[in-house]
């Protein structure tokens, strides 16, 4: 309620304040438990990412469906909210990216990372484009990065360059533990980490007021179910018992890189809402049996 109140006081007072005092006191206004810090590198950023609505657009497109599922998920794990912008930085709400280093997945996460947090990579499947469990992982490897600086701004900035090379900026700026102290003995990829992610948050948060509209992405539905299982199933047989179109089942399992779910494994299969309770009924298990012959 007093975030509201805030919010209508800015608009009401918005007429007599300049551009980049309006856009301070917004995001002032937008702090919860991450320090947001207005500067002219956070303002280049917001401009560069207003400058291309249609991208934006698109991210929020994708957000209705991502965002509902990673902030439960941040929930549980107690992080705040504010971090589901770091899928923004990352990946652009795109699971299927592939850095040049290899990093992949919504959290951009590396083979070896991807490993040690319990996700699984084989020719068959790719558990970072899962975005349970890459999300679960995420969370794990953020909490564990505030246990050792208890400031989310660092958290976020180690997040992007590694611990080792946070405690050596740390150790440089005289053992400050707050990231705009450190800022100056970051790598430069490091230093806009933090400004871009506090963009996104802003142009997120203020799209309607930039008249960005939300996009419809094809064959992605707004909500999701899930179900698990242990057998093989290929998204073409699971399109059919549960009617929903294929290309939607592929799109939100992109985990699974030959179309297929491994047997023997726990497998978590994405659908739209509604859908998972038709998967599991005994007659869809019926035409299951009855069509891998097909397959």
């Amino acid at each position: 309620m007093k975030r509201l109140l805030y919010i209508i006081v800015l608009a009401l007072c918005s007429l007599n304040l300049g551009a980049d005092e309006l856009v301070k006191q917004r995001i002032k206004a937008m702090q919860k438990e991450v320090p947001m810090e207005y500067n002219q590198e956070v303002q280049k950023y917001i401009s560069r990412y207003l400058k291309a609505p249609g991208m934006i657009s698109d991210v929020r497109g994708r957000a209705q469906y991502y965002f509902p599922i990673i902030e439960k998920i941040l929930e549980k794990n107690g992080i705040p909210q504010e971090l589901k912008y770091l899928t923004l930085v990352e990946s652009k709400l795109n699971p299927k990216v592939v850095s040049p280093r290899g990093a992949a997945g919504l959290w951009q996460f590396m083979p070896a990372s991807g490993k040690a947090f319990g996700m699984q990579r084989t020719a068959y499947v790719d558990d970072r484009l899962d975005t349970y469990r890459s999300t679960e992982a995420a969370c794990k490897l953020l909490k564990r990065l505030y246990g050792m600086y208890g400031d989310w701004a660092i958290v976020i900035a180690a997040y992007n360059c590694g611990s080792g090379t946070i405690r050596g900026a740390i150790k440089a700026a005289g053992g400050k533990k707050n990231f705009w102290a450190i800022y100056p003995y970051l790598p430069k990829q490091t230093r806009v980490y933090m400004p871009i992610f506090v963009a996104y948050n802003y142009v997120l948060e203020y799209a309607d007021e930039y008249n960005i509209p939300v996009a419809t992405i094809s064959n992605m539905p707004v909500e999701s179910d899930t179900v698990h299982t242990t057998r093989r199933y290929t998204m073409q047989q699971i399109s059919r018992i549960t009617g929903t179109p294929v290309e939607t089942v592929r799109l939100l399992n992109p985990q699974y890189l030959q179309g297929v779910t491994p047997a023997g494994r726990d497998n978590i299969i994405c659908l739209p809402a509604g859908k998972a309770a038709k998967f599991r009924s005994p007659k869809a298990q019926e035409n299951i049996d009855e069509t891998e012959e097909d397959e």
